[in-house]
């Protein structure tokens, strides 16, 4: 008899990690526009069959070029990665 033992839980964590990134923006770690894409067509959809309704909300930095060109590539990932989280802290674990 010969058995054969594979952990799998590296290989589950790696899948895991890989889809993650491949969704996730790298720098804010906020979904992408592929999942966000995805998500609001599953909002629609929900709110559809169940009578509902759904929100979507744009958030636009003015002058953002401005101030990457004037203090810096450094300090625009900054500031947008303080944006992102300062967004993520406002709304539900659930939310998009």
């Amino acid at each position: 008899m010969v058995s054969i033992f594979h952990d799998v839980g590296a290989a589950r964590a790696k899948t895991l990690e890989l889809s993650h990134l491949a969704q996730h923006d790298f720098l804010t770690d906020l979904p992408n526009r592929v999942l966000l894409n995805d998500r609001i067509a599953q909002a629609i959809a929900f709110a559809e069959r169940y009578t509902q309704e759904t929100c979507v909300m744009f958030v636009d930095l003015d002058h953002f070029k401005k101030i990457k060109r004037h203090y810096g590539h450094a300090v625009g990932d900054k500031l947008l990665q303080l944006v992102a989280s300062a967004s993520v802290s406002c709304v539900r674990r659930s939310d998009t």
